[in-house]
């Protein structure tokens, strides 16, 4: 998975470019990647989910990030030709239209559409991120809701490893920001954190696609989640901080990454015995337990 995203990356940027002449563990064996199935239905009952503060978290973020760093050794002959396909249509996309989708957001950008997006793109940051994720584990432990306190870990996974990827290709792809005026075939590889590919679209999209793909049988929270990451990205693009390409590129990192990483987590949890506090009530005060 992670060297196809990569090709994929480095292709928006090359015709983005072209049509126009920073953002900002003792590891247990991962498992066999054959064995993960996104399509199979959920489990009645969400497994026990592991303490954030535990061995048991650390194990499992670090087996994400294997996961995510090996997963195109073990791609199939069919998953390669419809990348291939998916990545034609999005190059062509963004090479006709990068350029004069940014001029079209600057003329009309106004002081109230300004406002607005600046406060909407914090939905990318860490600032509004994590006290969403901090409210669906506080939510899940009060009401003993595995499904909530597994959003709130496998959306911080998704959107650590997913933020490492996005920094590093930064640094080495080094393009310059539009609000530079140097145009998008404006590089210089290697000497910094520029624009490519957003972070503020990386981190919205990753958060969005852990709570969608937790809760894909609600249409309302997965339309609702998607559409706050796609305002993210056009907050990006309306404040002259980022090409279409750049913004296409995050979302991609962002929600690939978050949406296998649900399924992967599911069954790991299966498979291994997670400790975590349990509140509960016997009529005159609050009762902690451990749940495993």
């Amino acid at each position: 998975m992670w060297r196809a995203l990569l090709l994929l990356v480095l292709a928006l940027v090359c015709t983005d470019a072209c049509a126009s002449a920073s953002d900002d563990w003792d590891a247990p064996e991962p498992l066999a990647h054959a064995e993960i199935d996104p399509n199979e239905a959920k489990p009645a009952v969400p497994p026990p989910v592991e303490s954030p503060v535990s061995a048991s978290y650390a194990k499992l973020l670090w087996a994400d990030t294997v996961e995510v760093a090996t997963g195109p050794l073990h791609w199939d002959h069919d998953e390669w030709p419809d990348f291939a396909l998916i990545t034609g249509g999005l190059v062509l996309t963004t090479a006709v239209l990068g350029k004069p989708i940014r001029d079209l957001a600057q003329r009309n950008r106004s002081k109230s559409s300004d406002r607005f997006f600046k406060n909407i793109e914090k939905f990318g940051t860490k600032q509004y991120g994590l006290p969403v994720l901090a409210g669906f584990y506080g939510y899940g432990v009060l009401e003993n809701n595995n499904e909530a306190k597994a959003v709130a870990l496998d959306g911080f996974s998704a959107s650590i490893i997913s933020a490492l990827a996005t920094s590093a290709i930064k640094g080495v792809v080094g393009r310059r920001r539009p609000s530079t005026g140097r145009g998008p075939q404006s590089f210089s590889p290697l000497q910094g954190d520029y624009s490519f590919p957003s972070g503020h679209a990386t981190g919205a999209f990753a958060f969005a696609s852990v709570i969608a793909t937790h809760y894909d049988d609600e249409p309302w929270v997965v339309g609702t989640s998607y559409g706050i990451a796609g305002l993210v990205g056009l907050a990006r693009i309306q404040r002259n901080a980022h090409w279409a390409s750049d913004v296409v590129a995050g979302s991609l990192i962002g929600g690939v990454i978050g949406h296998h990483l649900v399924h992967f987590n599911e069954q790991w949890r299966e498979q291994h015995l997670a400790f975590a506090p349990k509140i509960s009530t016997d009529g005159q005060g609050l009762l902690f337990s451990w749940e495993f």
